[in-house]
């Protein structure tokens, strides 16, 4: 059996499948970001799937692509994890979440970007990938993310600068206080995954004009501090996303970069199914030519 995870800072999709590809179970967790969990709490969370325990003598392989994963320590700490819980393995693959990414959209070159609960960015040449930068996290970068408009919101919401009618539904929606989201924020071990939860306030209510502003903002925020460091590579090749916020946000993200001539490919909301079948694709081609 061979086990799949695509993970963000909000939630990790699992799936196992047999050595052909064929599914045996699906399931979702709390994510898992190595940089904002210790050990124990990636342990837990792993063992909160039940069924996947339950088959981890049978799984001969892992592919793990995350947040948090592009640093050596990072990606060493959670292999040494994995490593742990699925003894019987004899691959584990810990890659970071562009990876994935590249893997869900496309075989051929192209820009490949994410934009989810946190965002990044690079160059796909067909064989191998080019990152001008690193992924800076929340605290530095991650503009246009759902932690990024997650902040803009409660900002805006406390500070008096939301419309009064979003206000009370912000409001009657969240149910927070002040001291509760400072204390929160300042106690949890994944404060990027609590942030990004009020980005969902945006995608329902759509079509209004102060959420169309924050919306458009911040799109081009991301366009400009991360697309234009290829603008040589996004001349020439498409443009492909990945995240809850890109395809929620796929009109704006195709208007704004079209206007400027450039071509937008496609947009996928869970990368998992499509990392399954071109690994499996891959893995059969291999032995076919063994």
């Amino acid at each position: 059996m061979i086990l799949f995870a695509d993970s963000g800072s909000t939630k990790c999709d699992w799936v196992l499948v047999t050595e052909k590809g064929q599914p045996i179970y699906k399931t979702k967790t709390d994510g898992i970001n190595p940089i904002l969990l210790s050990d124990n709490a990636i342990q837990n969370i792993v063992q909160k799937t039940d069924i996947i325990l339950q088959k981890a003598p049978l799984i001969s392989e892992v592919y793990f692509y995350g947040a948090g994963c592009g640093e050596t320590e990072t990606k060493k700490r959670l292999h040494i994890v994995l490593q742990t819980i699925f003894k019987d393995a004899k691959l584990i693959a810990v890659e970071e979440d562009i990876i994935g990414a590249v893997k869900a959209t496309t075989e051929k070159p192209g820009i490949v970007c994410i934009l989810g609960t946190g965002t990044n960015c690079c160059y796909f040449d067909g064989e191998k990938v080019d990152q001008k930068f690193p992924a800076l996290g929340y605290l530095l970068a991650d503009e246009g993310s759902g932690n990024y408009f997650g902040k803009i919101l409660l900002k805006d919401y406390f500070l008096g600068k939301m419309p009064i009618d979003l206000a009370i539904s912000f409001k009657s929606d969240y149910k927070i206080e002040l001291d509760h989201l400072l204390d929160k924020l300042y106690s949890i071990d994944n404060p990027s995954k609590y942030l990004a939860c009020f980005a969902q306030f945006l995608f329902k209510n759509r079509r209004n004009e102060y959420i169309e502003d924050i919306l458009h903002k911040g799109i081009l925020k991301f366009i400009n501090t991360y697309i234009f460091q290829y603008k040589e590579e996004v001349s020439k090749y498409p443009i492909h996303f990945v995240g809850s916020v890109a395809y929620y946000s796929q009109d704006i993200i195709k208007k704004l970069l079209n206007d400027r001539g450039y071509r937008v490919k496609s947009f996928v909301k869970k990368p998992i199914d499509h990392i399954v079948d071109r690994t499996i694709k891959y893995r059969t081609l291999q032995k076919l030519s063994q």
